[in-house]
C-alpha cells in the first residue's frame, strides 16, 4: 500500500507527471554524460575528479563503463580513499586534494567534475591546477548546482534554519543518501558568471555553458510537484532560465 502511494503520489510522482507536463525535460546526468561522450577519443587520458565511487548518478554502471572503455586511460581522484577503492567503473584511483594533483603538467586530456564544484573551498586554485595538468586543447566538464535558482536558494535556506537531524532525515528520504555521503557546500563558483570567472582566471576558455532544470524541489508531493513543473516550464519559456534551472553544465577548454 505504502509503495503504491509513494510511487504515484510521493517520490515516484515526478516521473509520470514530467511526461505529461514537461516531457522534453532530460535528467541532467544524461546531458552531462552526453557532453562527456562528445569529446572522448581513443587516445583520451581522463581524470574524474572528486567523484567518489561513481562517474554518473545513475542506477547502474553500464553507461559509465561504456564511456570508460572508449578511452586510453581513465583515473579517478578523491580525498576519500575508501570511495576510490569501491569505484564501480574505474580501476585506477589516486588519493589527493584537487588543488594539488600528483600528475605531470600537460599529462591529461579531460577532467570531469560531477556535483563537486559546490564543495570546493578554493575553486580558482583547483581550476588552475586542472589547467596545469591539461594538455593544450584539453577540456574540463562540470556539472554543478546553480545557486541563482530558486530551488538551490530554498534548499540552502532550509539547511541553515532547520535542525540538522531533520535535514539529514530529509536528505535520506529525498536523495537516499546517508550522512557519510553529505559534504559541506560553499557555492563559491556556482553561478554562470562566477564559474566562468574562475575558469578564466585559470586560463581556460568557455566552450559551452548550459542551464538545465532538474527534479523539482518538492518532487515527493504530487500536487506540489505538478505545480513546480508547470511553473518551471513557463519560466524557461519566458527566458528566466537562471532562476528556474537548478543545474549548470559547463565545458571549458585549455587553449591550443
Amino acid at each position: 500500500m505504502w509503495k503504491s502511494l509513494d510511487r504515484y503520489f510521493g517520490r515516484g510522482s515526478y516521473y509520470w507527471l514530467k511526461d505529461r507536463i514537461h516531457p522534453d525535460r532530460e535528467y541532467t546526468q544524461l546531458t552531462y554524460a552526453r557532453l562527456i561522450g562528445e569529446v572522448l577519443r581513443p587516445q583520451t587520458r581522463w581524470l574524474d575528479a572528486g567523484g567518489g565511487h561513481q562517474i554518473l548518478e545513475v542506477a547502474t554502471p553500464d553507461m559509465e563503463l561504456a564511456l570508460v572503455k572508449r578511452v586510453r586511460l581513465a583515473v579517478c581522484c578523491d580525498r576519500v580513499v575508501d570511495a576510490i577503492a569501491k569505484h564501480r567503473s574505474i580501476s585506477i584511483g589516486v588519493g589527493a586534494a584537487l588543488d594539488h594533483l600528483p600528475f605531470r603538467s600537460e599529462s591529461l586530456d579531460l577532467i570531469t567534475l560531477n556535483n563537486v564544484a559546490e564543495h570546493l573551498e578554493r575553486p580558482r586554485e583547483v581550476l588552475s591546477e586542472f589547467a596545469r595538468v591539461l594538455a593544450p586543447g584539453g577540456r574540463v566538464i562540470i556539472h554543478t548546482p546553480n545557486v541563482s535558482s530558486y530551488a538551490v536558494r530554498i534548499a540552502e535556506l532550509g539547511r541553515r534554519i532547520l535542525p540538522k537531524p531533520f535535514v539529514m532525515e530529509l536528505i535520506r528520504y529525498m536523495d537516499f543518501r546517508e550522512e557519510g555521503d553529505v559534504f559541506p557546500t560553499y557555492y563559491r563558483a556556482n553561478t554562470c558568471t562566477d564559474l566562468a570567472a574562475a575558469a578564466g582566471h585559470a586560463g581556460l576558455s568557455s566552450e559551452k555553458v548550459l542551464l538545465a532544470p532538474t527534479r523539482p524541489l518538492f518532487y515527493f508531493i504530487a500536487p506540489l510537484c505538478a505545480a513546480e513543473l508547470a511553473a518551471s516550464r513557463l519560466l524557461i519559456r519566458l527566458g528566466a532560465e537562471r532562476f528556474a534551472a537548478s543545474v549548470i553544465l559547463a565545458v571549458f577548454r585549455k587553449p591550443a
